[in-house]
């Protein structure tokens, strides 16, 4: 699998990828933003931040909910295959964002 440095990305397609993929989520979802850069390996990476409704963040079902969340981004734009990008997933309740106010969460 070839590894494209982040500064070749067609940030103009992979932002369509991503936004067709979020088609595809459930209503658990209430925003995803996603930037591209190097992980702490000096990898070229993708970096998901996802944040859930206060019910889909709820202990017994989380894991559940952003296993399937995950899957769906990562089969849908397949980053690695397709972009050569390392795909990385963080996950946060419509409570806790409103908490950090985090402009890069915005």
């Amino acid at each position: 699998m070839p590894i494209v440095p982040s500064g070749i990305v067609n940030q103009t397609q992979l932002a369509k990828d991503v936004a067709n993929a979020i088609q595809k989520l459930g209503n658990e979802v209430v925003r995803v933003r996603h930037s591209v850069g190097e992980d702490t390996s000096g990898e070229p990476s993708i970096f998901f931040r996802i944040i859930l409704s206060d019910a889909a963040s709820l202990e017994d079902t989380l894991a559940d909910v952003t296993g399937r969340i995950a899957t769906v981004l990562f089969e849908e734009i397949r980053p690695y295959e397709n972009w050569g990008l390392i795909p990385y997933f963080s996950f946060r309740s419509t409570s806790e964002q409103a908490l950090r106010h985090e402009p890069e969460w915005a």
